[in-house]
């Protein structure tokens, strides 16, 4: 056990027993290590770590960076040297003074964090386990941001917008459950979103994987993105955002009998899952041509206009639809830096493609009719999502 003061005083580890009050063996341990202190943040104090090393101290197996400071909380693992591993426990009611009547429930009260599922360029996704229930869930934490005195701002707008997605309920929308806003070291705080976990991966690893999808196949999944998409639309909300990356797919496995649709031998459903919707309320001002990929290849064209008023509509999604489409059933984009010149920025925004032979000498005419309805720069002649389920390809 370590007692920490709660008057601000530090505790010093490592392995000079003159200048630390913890004192640590193993020769790769630096004469002072670290040092630990409680901080009160929001009301409830927590234990802060300052990483003094040489060789370094990690915090759940990341290095915490000699001069840093970082936080630690129940349930993480601290290492001190290549042989010292410690499991923290602590209870911020008993050992410490007691929360403010005031203070917000963390998302370390209600959960514990589990293995990374995924990152991207502005948030990474782990699994999230309710402490009450043992069910698995997915948090995605947005890069932290200063900590500053817009932070009740903050919170307050995050909760308006939460408020609008956790009414949004549909078999083929990734289901918010919460939101917290944590502080990650003594400066900085990050949002965790805690969302539904799907279990089959993207969209995008499918295509990947197999090369391009059968035509029913292809058919099935974008009925169900098309589901989806015309519920949000019906709510007022674009996503703004669609590429094989944010639709997830939900797989079930059994026996062949128990099959509902085009799917694998040994898969018996498959459900479409829209993920990131409404994001870029929690990151600020999103660069579109910042994407994983480094490209806009699913971007409409009126995104990428020079333009100061940026004001866009339902019809941006339309457009990614037909990208996505192209691309399930021919396992390419239709716009890149490969098929210029012109540049790919401006074949998207000429609404320049081609359904190349022999790739697409076998696809149904009607499918290419529809990506040509839905692949216009015009957004005003665009299909709406309405049209686009009642196409003769989805009915014939």
């Amino acid at each position: 056990h370590i007692n920490i003061p709660s008057n601000g005083d530090k505790v010093r580890i490592g392995r000079s027993r003159s200048k630390n009050e913890v004192i640590l063996t193993p020769l790769d341990c630096s004469t002072v290590h670290c040092e630990i202190g409680l901080v009160n943040l929001s009301g409830k104090d927590i234990v802060y770590l300052k990483d003094l090393s040489s060789n370094g101290t990690f915090l759940n197996d990341c290095l915490v960076g000699r001069g840093n400071t970082c936080l630690v909380r129940p349930g993480d693992k601290v290492s001190f040297a290549s042989e010292c591993h410690f499991i923290t426990r602590y209870d911020t009611d008993l050992a410490f003074a007691a929360p403010s009547e005031q203070s917000k429930r963390s998302f370390f009260d209600s959960y514990t964090l589990g293995k990374l599922l995924g990152t991207g360029h502005y948030a990474e996704v782990k699994e999230a386990i309710d402490r009450s229930t043992g069910r698995s869930l997915a948090v995605k934490i947005f890069h932290p941001t200063k900590n500053d005195d817009l932070i009740h701002t903050k919170a307050s707008a995050l909760n308006r917008e939460l408020d609008i997605l956790m009414k949004i309920k549909h078999k083929n929308i990734v289901r918010f459950h919460e939101a917290f806003l944590e502080n990650v070291d003594l400066h900085k705080v990050s949002t965790f979103l805690v969302l539904e976990k799907v279990n089959g991966g993207e969209l995008f690893n499918r295509v990947v994987t197999k090369g391009k999808l059968k035509q029913d196949e292809s058919k099935a999944l974008i009925k169900q993105l098309l589901d989806g998409l015309n519920y949000l639309h019906q709510m007022g909300i674009a996503h703004r955002d669609l590429k094989p990356e944010n639709i997830l797919l939900e797989i079930k496995y059994g026996n062949s009998h128990e099959k509902t649709g085009p799917w694998d031998d040994d898969e018996t459903d498959i459900q479409v899952k829209i993920a990131d919707f409404g994001l870029a309320k929690f990151i600020g001002n999103f660069n579109y041509t910042n994407t994983l990929c480094g490209t806009p290849a699913y971007v409409a064209p009126e995104v990428l206009v020079n333009s100061t008023d940026r004001k866009y509509n339902k019809a941006v999604d339309m457009w990614s639809v037909g990208v996505l489409l192209y691309v399930c059933l021919c396992g390419f984009q239709p716009f890149s830096e490969e098929l210029g010149p012109p540049s790919m920025k401006q074949q998207i925004l000429e609404g320049r493609y081609a359904f190349f032979s022999p790739y697409w000498d076998a696809i149904d005419d009607m499918a290419l009719d529809l990506i040509s309805r839905l692949l216009i720069v015009d957004p005003v002649k665009r299909l709406t999502v309405e049209n686009t389920l009642c196409h003769s390809w989805f009915n014939g």
